[in-house]
């Protein structure tokens, strides 16, 4: 039977990840398990905690038919304390998904999000994960068709994790568009896109806030994730977890640093 651990960042009681459950619960021959935040933890990036105790809580969860616990940490933390504490040593969850996050994750996105965080951490202990989000920020409460839009998605890559067709190194991102089942064009791979968004400050009594205007795009010639979501396409990036980059790793040999470093003590003492 596969296992699989979901986990989100928007919190155990928020209803995107009740949506991912209710797609998963469609698959055959499968045991889900639920460690989530206790609370919203968006935008933590992939932090984890030391200097707190975690102390996962059983829960109840809507009544489904999971087994089920809330996290006093971050996505990081779930995925993490799932593996080593929750699962037997024998029994370790075949794949994660993180989510349904409320607003999509897309492009540098994926540094911040504490649900890519879940996905990552799932792939950094050696488990496939995938991170989903749903491009509703302006419509947190309707899910409207994902569950429908998300059910080919977690049947093809729970189907590839059980038989050991997804690459150790990887994570996928999906990102969802916010339109009904009948206007999604299709599901399309996607390069991250390198949007970035202006930072602003506003001021209120307890400090300062961070808030962030519409991002400005910069083309690229191949597909990438944020035109495709807004243009009504289900984008599927897989991310390297290893992020050097090996071109340029060729060429340090050839810095002036490098060299005087490396010929230390082949001048003669005078």
């Amino acid at each position: 039977m596969l296992r699989i651990l979901v986990t989100n960042d928007d919190g155990i009681d928020a209803l995107g990840i009740k949506r991912l459950v209710e797609a998963l619960l469609a698959l055959e021959q499968a045991e889900i398990f639920v460690v989530a935040p206790v609370e919203e933890k968006s935008g933590v990036g992939h932090g984890v905690t030391y200097r707190t105790a975690l102390a996962p809580e059983k829960r109840d969860f809507y009544g489904l038919p999971v087994k089920a616990w809330a996290v006093n940490g971050n996505p990081a933390d779930c995925v993490k304390a799932a593996y080593h504490l929750l699962f037997a040593a024998d029994e370790k969850p075949d794949i994660v998904f993180s989510g349904i996050n409320v607003g999509t994750n897309l492009g540098r996105d994926i540094y911040y999000s504490g649900t890519c965080s879940g996905a990552r951490e799932a792939v950094i202990l050696g488990v496939p994960g995938v991170a989903l989000s749903y491009d509703n920020w302006f419509d947190q409460e309707n899910y409207g068709d994902v569950v429908q839009m998300i059910g080919p998605l977690v049947k093809e890559f729970s189907e590839r994790a059980s038989k050991g067709e997804l690459p150790p190194d990887v994570f996928w991102n999906v990102n969802i568009p916010h339109v009904p089942l009948a206007q999604v064009k299709g599901i399309v791979p996607a390069a991250l896109s390198l949007h970035h968004y202006e930072d602003r400050y506003s001021k209120e009594a307890e400090g300062y806030f961070l808030t962030r205007e519409y991002p400005q795009v910069m083309p690229l010639a191949e597909p990438f994730d944020y035109d495709l979501v807004k243009h009504d396409y289900i984008a599927v990036t897989p991310v390297h977890i290893d992020a050097t980059d090996r071109a340029l790793l060729a060429q340090m040999d050839g810095w002036p640093l490098m060299q005087a470093w490396e010929k230390r003590g082949e001048e003669p003492d005078e």
